[in-house]
């Protein structure tokens, strides 16, 4: 039993840290989009956007080849 509870904290502790890091990195994305914030860099926010978009063509492609096919597509997520 302990060596259980070691493994969900562990786990735990770093799922709490990804999600962390991803909502930082989504704020940051968001600020360089907003005209009027310090961090305005539209070239950085369209490259953040291009570098998803063709991410996710590559796991389509990835996924559609192992036989799998795809229901749904967003912006950030594929639907098998």
């Amino acid at each position: 039993m302990k060596e259980y509870s070691s493994i969900c904290f562990e786990y735990n502790s770093l799922n709490s840290k990804q999600k962390a890091i991803k909502l930082y990195m989504n704020s940051f994305y968001g600020v360089t989009g907003q005209s009027d914030s310090p961090f305005y860099t539209l070239a950085l926010a369209g490259g953040v956007t291009s570098a998803g978009r063709e991410n996710i063509k590559l796991v389509a492609e990835f996924v559609k080849k192992k036989g799998f096919g795809i229901k749904y597509g967003d912006t950030d997520s594929l639907y098998l």
